[in-house]
């Protein structure tokens, strides 16, 4: 009895934020393990395992209760193995082992299958489902989100009620169905008030989408006190990046530069994976900020410390892409892809891309046009028939009515429906240098326009002209920092980002490396020159 309510005594501190809560529950784990009762040692250790992954310490976690699940396997009841498995999805998830995390869903399943219980299926199905989001798998997690709502619902199990439903939230805000967002986000709060520190950071993100920046910045800070105060140092962390972008969006740079400085600190003290899967399902949307900081001499190094290849920063598909209606986003930059509703679209035939990329920048092109901008050194008859290809393909994995034919029979024009809300990245990167947004504009440039169409004058032209548009703005800002003193830093990450868009500008690599020696670590200096070397021979 004794151990028992030392058990209860330390979820009852923890839970109240009071010190003492893990020695007490320790206690109660020795003391059990000396009486030789190794099931309940091993019950408490999968408790004392749940307060180190509230607290963000999945060291501990992992090393507590990895001994405690095979006692757990050998014993008749079950559901505490279960809950033991599900501690340990939710550990090697939030730390970034995600293919560690199926087997042992798998193994979780294989388990639950002989006990037929709902609210036990209703678990495992939540941790598949967030396992389908964290790998990509964007379609089938909303479409098995609204049912794992319901489910939850009707069980009264709150908590996946919660994941559920503040997710729905966030994907209705993201795609701009504010008042869906409200709807879904007060069912939650009618349930229950007191939200999760996930779900007032979604309450944050809403205001910030909706235009309130100021209202978002200060529920992000209040998620970010509260989530200190419990020890939730992911939570806290997360929330201070988030009111960083926040500040962002006021244009309020030098509150930005301090809070991202911070948070950039703190997750420059994770394990990689660990700081990786902590902010992966916000990347995309925070990526603009990223690049703003990428190219500031002291954020820069927080940057690559914090997230290893800023480079990569942005350039990777995230749940953030979520989108509703018939809404098209077509990737060329450095990739081929579609999405619809934020779902990448299956294209069999690899010229499709090349051709909605034509028709969104050219409608009501006949089918000779299309041809001779994309493919002019075929065969004719070889290239109307795959021109067909492309359009069957289209319309296959998008939509029967995504393109539509008018015109004369003979000669057929072809142009998007109307209904579809186009996004071309682009176009995006065009429109974000006229506006002046040179940091999301390199966000926003992912590499080469439709880099597998070879031989098409207009490509090589759309290229160029792309090309073009950003390495002169940013040669604009290298020439400004290059005159004003203290900026040599700056001067060497503007080259670099230059170099990236266009590697055979050797005018300002020769200046990176004459710039570098004076202000660079040997590392990056060895770096430069290394790359200096590559593309010489």
């Amino acid at each position: 009895m004794r151990f028992r309510t030392l058990r209860w005594y330390g979820l009852t501190l923890n839970y109240l934020g009071e010190n003492g809560g893990l020695k007490a529950i320790e206690e109660a784990r020795r003391g059990y393990f000396s009486l030789g009762n190794k099931v309940m040692a091993a019950r408490i250790a999968h408790t004392l395992a749940a307060v180190y992954l509230d607290q963000g310490n999945f060291k501990n976690a992992l090393k507590v209760l990895g001994p405690a699940i095979p006692v757990l396997e050998l014993d008749e009841n079950k559901r505490p193995l279960i809950a033991a498995f599900n501690t340990l999805i939710d550990i090697q998830v939030d730390s970034g082992q995600l293919d560690e995390a199926g087997e042992t869903l798998e193994r979780a399943q294989a388990t639950a299958a002989l006990l037929h219980n709902d609210y036990v299926l209703l678990q495992l199905d939540a941790r598949r489902i967030d396992l389908m989001l964290r790998g990509g798998d964007y379609g089938g997690f909303i479409e098995q989100l609204i049912d794992l709502a319901n489910r939850a619902e009707e069980l009264r199990e709150f908590n996946v009620t919660e994941y559920a439903l503040s997710h729905l939230a966030n994907h209705y805000s993201r795609i701009g169905e504010h008042a869906e967002a409200v709807r879904t986000i007060a069912r939650l709060r009618a349930l229950n008030p007191d939200l999760s520190l996930y779900a007032r950071v979604v309450l944050a993100m809403m205001a910030l989408r909706r235009g309130d920046s100021a209202s978002a910045l200060r529920m992000h800070l209040e998620v970010r006190e509260e989530a200190t105060q419990r020890g939730a140092h992911i939570d806290a962390t997360r929330a201070l990046l988030l009111a960083a972008f926040s500040a962002y969006r006021m244009n309020d740079l030098p509150r930005c530069t301090g809070l991202l400085s911070e948070a950039l600190l703190e997750l420059a003290g994770l394990p990689h994976a660990q700081s990786q899967a902590s902010i992966a399902p916000d990347l995309r949307e925070i990526e603009e900020m990223l690049a703003y900081a990428r190219l500031q001499p002291n954020l820069a190094p927080l940057l690559e410390a914090a997230l290893e290849d800023a480079s990569s920063l942005g350039g990777t598909l995230r749940d953030d892409l979520f989108t509703s209606g018939m809404r098209l986003e077509i990737m060329t930059l450095g990739q081929e892809l579609v999405l619809r509703d934020g779902i990448p679209c299956s294209m069999r035939v690899r010229g499709s891309v090349a051709v909605l990329a034509c028709l969104a920048l050219h409608p009501r092109s006949t089918r000779q046009d299309v041809v001779t901008q994309l493919w002019p050194d075929r065969d004719p008859k070889k290239a109307a028939t795959y021109f067909r290809q492309c359009i069957a393909d289209i319309r296959e994995a998008i939509g029967a009515d995504v393109v539509l034919v008018e015109g004369a029979h003979q000669a057929p024009e072809y142009r998007l429906s109307s209904k579809a809300s186009v996004i071309l990245d682009s176009q995006r990167v065009l429109q974000l240098i006229a506006g002046g947004q040179l940091p999301a504009a390199v966000a926003a440039y992912k590499g080469e326009f439709l880099p597998s169409l070879q031989d098409s004058e207009w490509a090589e032209e759309q290229r160029m002209t792309i090309q073009r548009a950003l390495v002169g703005s940013l040669r604009a800002e290298l020439r400004a920092s290059q005159i004003e003193r203290g900026q040599e830093r700056r001067v060497v990450l503007l080259a670099t980002a230059i170099l990236g868009i266009d590697p055979n500008d050797t005018e300002t690599e020769d200046l990176r490396l004459e710039v570098a020696r004076r202000v660079s670590s040997p590392s990056e200096i060895a770096r430069f020159e290394a790359e200096r070397h590559r593309r010489m021979n």
